[in-house]
């Protein structure tokens, strides 16, 4: 039985971001413009043979002018459906193909970061999003490099020594205070 002083949880919303949704959509625009300007002009060639074929043998024959293109545009209409389905499915396999794909090369770039690896350039799709996600992997894991380089140098100043011990022990916190920065 359930407890009714319980709050019922609230569903999450999730959203996706719109630089992600819009080229998505216009190839889908795209996939359904072409179908259908292909549609049309098969469809207008047959009509453009039908109709005098029904003028000449008289409409009186048929019931009603849909008995005319009756077969012609249900056999269209079936391969236009078909073949945007098809287009579209191929489109939405593509594109869960190049997601997977650029959200796997970020985390095996965060996994070479975690490793120590900071110099490989992230290389994500060319999906815009996944783009600017490496391009900001990439762009901390620069600052990261940068950061441990002057570490390291400063490192090698402190160990070639050369200088009294109140100037050590403060470029020493100034060296710990970045090493902090960087791994807490």
């Amino acid at each position: 039985m359930k407890n009714p002083s319980l709050p019922t949880p609230r569903p999450r919303i999730r959203y996706v971001s719109p630089r992600f949704q819009g080229p998505a959509v216009l190839a889908f625009a795209a996939i359904i413009v072409i179908g259908g300007a292909i549609f049309w002009k098969l469809v207008d060639s047959e009509l453009q043979r039908v109709f005098p074929l029904a003028a000449i043998r008289g409409h009186y024959t048929f019931d009603s002018a849909y008995d005319i293109v009756r077969d012609l545009l249900s056999w269209h209409l079936a391969g236009l459906f078909c073949g945007v389905f098809l287009t579209g499915s191929a489109l939405v396999l593509l594109l869960v193909a190049a997601t997977r794909r650029g959200i796997g090369k970020a985390v095996d770039s965060l996994r070479a970061s975690a490793d120590g690896d900071l110099s490989t350039p992230t290389g994500t799709s060319p999906i815009g999003e996944f783009n600017r996600f490496g391009e900001k992997i990439d762009a901390a894991r620069s600052d990261t490099l940068t950061s441990l380089q002057k570490i390291r140098r400063e490192a090698a100043a402190l160990a070639a020594g050369g200088m009294s011990a109140a100037e050590f022990r403060l470029r020493w916190d100034e060296l710990k205070q970045r090493i902090r920065t960087i791994a807490p």
